[in-house]
């Protein structure tokens, strides 16, 4: 396996621990269409779980919940 996927799985597994067990189970579901935690973003009202595929970017709540139009902005 390559050093940079091995760095990849970790930062994926040290960004999963980060995650509500809502937002963990969210994540399994959409994960079966492609989707791939990108990042946590923290914000007032809590964590914020950025999940992509391609160039769409969905956001998960603390509660679980998935924004299919979240209005985040990606930096290239």
């Amino acid at each position: 396996m390559p050093e940079e996927r091995r760095k990849v799985e970790a930062k994926i597994k040290q960004l999963l621990k980060e995650l509500s067990v809502a937002q963990q189970c969210s994540l399994s579901e959409i994960s079966h269409y492609g989707y791939t935690l990108s990042f946590v973003r923290k914000t007032p009202e809590g964590k914020l779980a950025v999940v992509q595929m391609d160039d769409a970017a969905i956001t998960i709540d603390e509660e679980g919940e998935i924004d299919h139009n979240s209005n985040i902005k990606i930096r290239r």
